[in-house]
This record gives structure tokens, C-alpha cells and sequence, in this order.
């Protein structure tokens, strides 16, 4: 284990988060990857169960997250929608 030679107290937890961090922080400077994209599929799947609540099916809330992840046009079915759904 290194010793940690810091007296500031701030500089000793960026040290102890950097080791506890270690392989992913290698792994971001070689991939530059984040996990942003999974955090995005997870905020629609949390919509996804927040508008399906109630119903006690996986499809229907499959369904669900199909319409919000899909972004579909339902003017084409109802021509008096003003207002596309969120």
C-alpha cells in the first residue's frame, strides 16, 4: 500500500478515490467511454415504470418504453393531436 505523504486532508480523499477508482479511470483513458449511455436507457426505463404503473404485465410495460424510446408521431391516427406525447 503507498503512504499517503499529504497533511492536506482534500488531497488525501482524491488519493484514496483515485485508488479506489483505479481501474476505471485506466479503462476510461484508454476507451473514453462513459456510462452515459446506459444512465440515458435507464432514465426511459424508469419512465417506462412510471407511466405503466399499475399494470402488472412485462409486455405492457415493454410496450411502454417502446412509445417513449420510439418518439412515434400519433398525429397520423388522431389528426386532431396538437401535442405530441412526452
Amino acid at each position: 500500500m503507498v503512504h499517503e505523504r499529504s497533511k492536506v486532508e482534500p488531497m488525501k480523499d482524491v488519493a484514496r478515490m483515485i485508488r479506489k477508482h483505479f481501474d476505471g479511470v485506466i479503462a476510461w483513458t484508454r476507451s473514453r467511454q462513459t456510462n452515459g449511455f446506459i444512465e440515458a436507457v435507464n432514465g426511459l426505463f424508469q419512465a417506462a415504470k412510471r407511466k405503466a404503473r399499475g399494470y402488472g404485465c412485462f409486455t405492457t410495460m415493454r410496450t411502454v418504453l417502446f412509445v417513449i424510446a420510439g418518439k412515434l408521431d400519433f398525429s397520423a391516427f388522431n389528426p386532431h393531436m396538437t401535442q405530441k406525447p412526452a
